[in-house]
């Protein structure tokens, strides 16, 4: 049976993910420009049969929307970000890594767009479902990795969950948040079908326990905390969620004490390995580079409209001290470990906008989508996890696969298509 273009290149993205963590474990084993295009491969597949295509027929009209040129600003902004730091010399970069690194952020993008234009037409198509299958597909492959004696090259601790094909080791706990949230979703039919219904419990189940394996606090406190708006169902009536999530850094700060006695309640002491109070009151001193960066918007402001370029904390020598206090020397990797801060120092304020903006509309539309009981539904559940995560971390940054979920999920609505289903699951 021959394989249509649309099926190849739903497949293709099907396994963009898995690609891209194997890819990341090349990039830091061997050569990083070799991985880099590793991490890309399936999306330069789509492009070019989208490409190859065009030239036998006739072009679809395309209508983008405001989504897709907010977001082609951003990623501008992100290269430029990457080629400042090139042109002042940061250690490491180089025209070759530097240009793979700008297509790696501009074509997954792309490719996304590819996939909606495919299957735009279809009423059934549902991306939400592709994106669940393709990260369960990129954990599947990190566990192998990980049974094979494979470990994280990058970011990793002794006696925790080191996910190999993964850039640090709290992105597997991101994901995860991200994946059991989505199965929040298919929760449902216990009597029509209670095989499907154990299924999902136990893959619910089995992500848990990796979760607690990683032992990432801010991340499993994250995710419980919107696991319990949906499970009791109100985040359908909270107000002012997305302005909320715009000031979860000071709100975490201010109840640091707080959490800290959470933590040592014996249901959470009992999971939680490191729950010493200094380390849990400074969220393992993310709180001294942030409070750098406040220091930095108080008396410095440097690069504050456009940024700094890459790592732009590193030119204003902040993170001598912090590199000192993470027990390094290589105070040009030290990142803000916060994706807002990060792109404030790199991007500056217009870089941080542009992000605010795509942020919100994401949260707009599959909010209305999950209100009305879509079928891309679940995909809020994610974009809320993203939308809080990345003013406490750096997983939607740049290369992180925080920042490839979003903007694959930004390219669902970034062209106009027919009135976009509902199938009135329940």
């Amino acid at each position: 049976m021959v394989l249509s273009k649309r099926k190849l290149i739903n497949n293709l993205f099907l396994v963009g993910f898995a690609f891209y963590g194997m890819g990341m474990y090349r990039a830091y084993k061997a050569n990083l420009s070799a991985g880099l295009v590793i991490c890309m491969m399936p999306f330069l597949l789509i492009l070019l049969i989208h490409g190859i295509d065009l030239i036998y027929h006739r072009r679809q009209r395309v209508r983008f929307t405001s989504t897709y040129w907010v977001g082609l600003l951003y990623l501008i902004s992100l290269s430029g970000a990457q080629w400042m730091a090139f042109a002042r010399g940061f250690p490491g970069f180089n025209w070759m890594n530097t240009t793979v690194e700008t297509l790696l952020f501009l074509v997954p993008f792309h490719a996304g767009l590819v996939v909606q234009l495919r299957n735009r037409d279809d009423p059934e198509f549902d991306f939400a479902g592709y994106i669940l299958k393709s990260l369960m597909l990129l954990m599947v492959v990190n566990l192998l990795g990980y049974a094979a004696g494979l470990r994280n090259l990058i970011h990793g601790f002794e006696g925790r969950m080191n996910l190999p094909f993964l850039r640090t080791l709290y992105d597997a706990s991101h994901i995860l948040s991200v994946v059991n949230l989505m199965l929040l979703f298919h929760f449902k039919d216990f009597v029509r079908k209670p095989f499907a219904f154990l299924g999902v419990a136990a893959l619910y189940l089995v992500n848990m326990a990796i979760m607690v394996n990683v032992n990432s606090r801010l991340s499993l406190l994250v995710f419980l905390i919107l696991t319990l708006l949906f499970v009791l169902r109100i985040i359908r009536t909270v107000r002012f969620l997305y302005t909320i999530s715009l000031f979860t850094m000071p709100l975490l700060m201010s109840l640091a004490l707080l959490i800290y006695e959470i933590l040592t309640l014996p249901i959470f002491a009992s999971i939680m390995v490191r729950v010493d109070k200094e380390d849990v009151t400074t969220f393992n001193s993310r709180t001294h580079i942030w409070e750098a960066a406040w220091n930095w918007f108080l008396s410095d402001r440097r690069g504050f409209l456009f940024g700094n370029g890459f790592n732009g904390q590193y030119w204003l020598d902040m993170m001598e001290e912090i590199a000192v206090m993470f027990e390094t020397s290589a105070a040009y990797l030290v990142h803000m470990h916060s994706t807002f801060l990060q792109v404030v120092m790199g991007q500056g304020v217009v870089g941080y906008v542009l992000l605010c903006i795509l942020v919100w509309q994401a949260y707009s539309y599959f909010r209305k989508r999950y209100l009305l009981n879509a079928i891309e539904a679940p995909l809020f559940g994610a974009v809320v996890y993203l939308m809080f995560i990345w003013q406490i971390d750096i997983f939607m940054y740049g290369m992180d696969i925080g920042h490839l979920l979003f903007f694959l999920i930004l390219s669902y609505i970034s062209i106009e298509r027919p009135a976009a289903p509902v199938l009135g699951k329940t």
